[in-house]
């Protein structure tokens, strides 16, 4: 069976329907993969499409995968492929499992949550022939009439045929199957193409799930789904390290390996020494963890990380403020938050900070986002700020709240189409991004001088704006200065590569 799959999102990672391609190609399938790297606010030009539809049109079912904000993306191909094409088109990803009856007005089918079973099942039943509108997990529009089917259990729980997460194959890889957009044109990858689109950088995930339930993921809603099963599942260490070791040997030019995981730092202190042992053994590449929770990251585990060449840790914060922590539903509070950083800080020569703020919360009081700014400015530098603008996604407790009191008007506009990347521009917004600025850099700006911007009476009176212009015209020399000694030039010019020139003079602008 042909089968072609369609990745909207901006990058080459899409973990998600590399793992569905792998399983399809196990099954004996012929698959191949799209990657339509747009941005969700762009348009596909008309050469795109009709580039695809000439892709597509031998396939006997093409899949997309989705989330929220790229549903008009969906709608876009969808309708493109439609106009030529009679082939099934499937949707899968985070929005169909939250909204499959919307999704089914579009698409054919829908797969929900963690998909390779259903789709398994699906490829096989379509390819002898059978009946397929009864397969679990997933969702039909029959001629007008909407099926919406039971969930199947998690792959790695006791009632699932995926009993064990290590019997999932590795992401596929093979370029020689892949296609890209480049330009307008859809082309076939190889080898040049892959670096000159990729940030060589690969992303796994030793575990799924996530223990927690914010109000503002869609964990919360998953979690209801499941529950009586397990939310967190992992992989053995062997596992990971044989699928690193493949895609090490696959693609040699990989700079940095990503563990995208909510959970990672759940395992315990055996997983977690095991595993560095034997990354530093085989692998020896730099690896970077995301989804750090401050109630979970320990020094012992930390340590041992870090030798094996740990160079990153991700962690969110989110907020320290009292009521929009308790709003967020967070697990930790924020004694447990700088407990964490300092552990951090303690590697700060061999480790990269970075934590996740949210910011635009329409309950978040003035009140709330000083105390968040005062507590970022205590922590030790340097670190990064992951500043994001609150996103108020289906599924979430949020989404529920925010339409109930007529925040939402519009799923549309004010959900569909609204980016996370760009936050509100007021005041101590700014503040923030100034902040994120300075303690990446190492210099930060010291508590003393966050509460003189952020004082309530120094705002009525207008005294803030000298010192903050100041601060925003005395960042570029800072930044020159750590540009110089990162570089290790010593502060000496003319040693300067041509090259580096226009970098520090754009600064300036």
């Amino acid at each position: 069976m042909k089968i072609t799959l369609i990745s909207i999102y901006p990058d080459l990672r899409s973990v998600g329907i590399r793992i569905i391609s792998a399983c399809l190609k196990q099954e004996g399938h012929d698959v191949d993969l799209i990657f339509l790297l747009k941005e969700f606010t762009e348009k596909y030009a008309e050469k795109t499409m009709n580039d695809l539809v000439k892709l597509t049109k031998k396939s006997d079912l093409v899949g997309i995968s989705l989330m929220t904000n790229f549903f008009d993306n969906a709608i876009q191909i969808t309708q493109k492929l439609r106009e030529s094409c009679n082939f099934p088109i499937l949707w899968g990803g985070t929005h169909p499992t939250i909204r499959p009856k919307e999704c089914l007005d579009y698409a054919d089918m829908v797969a929900m949550g963690e998909s390779e079973e259903s789709l398994i099942e699906l490829s096989r039943k379509m390819q002898n022939r059978q009946y397929y509108h009864d397969v679990k997990g997933m969702g039909f529009n029959d001629k007008g009439k909407i099926i919406v089917n039971k969930l199947r259990e998690l792959p790695g729980s006791k009632k699932a045929e995926i009993k064990s997460l290590d019997q999932i194959p590795f992401q596929d890889y093979d370029y020689r199957s892949h296609f890209i957009l480049n330009g307008e044109d859809i082309v076939k990858m190889d080898t040049e193409i892959l670096k000159k689109h990729w940030d060589q950088i690969y992303m796994t995930q030793p575990t799924r799930g996530c223990p927690f339930a914010c109000t503002y993921c869609i964990n919360n809603t998953y979690l209801a789904m499941h529950p009586h099963q397990k939310p967190i599942r992992k992989r053995s260490v062997d596992n990971i390290i044989m699928e690193l070791q493949k895609v090490k040997d696959q693609i040699p030019f990989i700079k940095h390996i990503i563990f995208d995981d909510d959970a990672f730092f759940i395992l315990s202190l055996d997983e977690i020494s095991d595993f560095s042992k034997k990354y530093k053994e085989h692998i020896r590449i730099a690896l970077i963890i995301t989804g750090a929770t401050p109630s979970t990251l320990t020094k012992e585990k930390l340590s041992l990380l870090v030798d094996a060449g740990l160079i990153e840790v991700r962690m969110g914060i989110q907020t320290a403020g009292t009521s929009t922590k308790k709003l967020y539903k967070r697990p930790h509070t924020n004694q447990q938050v700088e407990n964490a950083v300092r552990m951090i800080n303690e590697y700060k020569d061999k480790l990269r900070a970075k934590y996740d703020i949210i910011l635009d919360s329409p309950w978040e009081t003035d009140l709330d986002q000083i105390e968040t700014l005062t507590f970022l400015s205590k922590l030790p530098i340097p670190y990064w700020i992951g500043l994001f603008s609150l996103v108020f996604y289906p599924g979430t407790d949020l989404y529920r709240k925010a339409k109930k009191e007529g925040i939402i008007k519009d799923d549309l506009n004010d959900v569909y189409r609204k980016t996370y990347s760009t936050a509100k521009k007021t005041y101590l917004n700014s503040l923030f991004f100034l902040l994120r600025d300075y303690a990446f850099i190492g210099v930060g700006i010291a508590p003393k001088i966050m509460s003189f911007l952020t004082h309530k009476k120094t705002r009525q009176l207008q005294l803030h704006r000298p010192l903050f212009m100041i601060l925003k015209i005395f960042y570029p020399f800072f930044k020159i200065k750590y540009l110089l000694h990162a570089k290790g030039l010593r502060g000496t010019l003319y040693r300067m590569k041509a090259t580096q020139i226009p970098k520090i003079a754009r600064l300036f602008k």
